[in-house]
């Protein structure tokens, strides 16, 4: 029974460090390209001073980029699944204060510029999601087999896909939006 739940465990923790780590470096590249825009993005959501968008600008897309790459390493050190679960949780949490002030017209800024996206619950939720894909990475330490690791890595690609999917049909208008477009 234990050796089931470390194999599960260790999968796991393959599949989420694959996922969250795909979406951290689409991120990372794509706040990279658009980093002229990228302060805007950040000073829209209010909570900083307006001097420290420029910084968090200069430093996100690089800190984003050194985590992923940390998570889709083979070396499973839990501090790089706990430094994006702090950086989720709070681009969580600046989505959630600005909601909770009724601004939902702003772009969520995740990255995506082919998909602005405004801020919803469902990305406060998605971002809770990804960081939970990272949970099983903070107990796991411990070498697994070859065939364990790429059922991970197979798993964990398939969520990268799904997120892929989720954003593009979450990126779309609503139908009622599209039947006027065409009418």
């Amino acid at each position: 029974m234990a050796a089931l739940l470390h194999e599960l465990l260790a999968a796991a923790s393959v599949a989420g460090r694959t996922a969250v780590g795909l979406v951290f470096i689409m991120a990372a590249t794509q706040k990279a390209m658009h980093w002229r825009i990228l302060p805007g993005v950040i000073a829209n959501y209010r909570l900083l001073p307006r001097w420290a968008a420029w910084p968090a600008a200069a430093l996100l897309p690089p800190a984003e980029m050194i985590l992923s790459i940390l998570l889709l390493s083979a070396q499973f050190q839990p501090w790089p699944a706990l430094g994006t679960i702090t950086l989720l949780a709070l681009f969580a949490a600046a989505m959630a204060i600005n909601i909770r002030r009724g601004r939902y017209h702003i772009d969520c800024g995740c990255g995506e510029s082919f998909l602005r996206q405004t801020l919803s619950w469902t990305l406060v939720v998605r971002n809770g999601l990804l960081a939970a894909l990272l949970v099983p990475s903070l107990a796991m330490t411990a070498p697994m087999s070859m065939a364990l690791a790429l059922s991970g890595v197979a798993a964990g690609l398939s969520l990268f896909l799904l997120y892929l999917l989720l954003n593009i049909l979450g990126a779309l208008p609503p139908a009622h939006a599209r039947s006027h477009r065409f009418a």
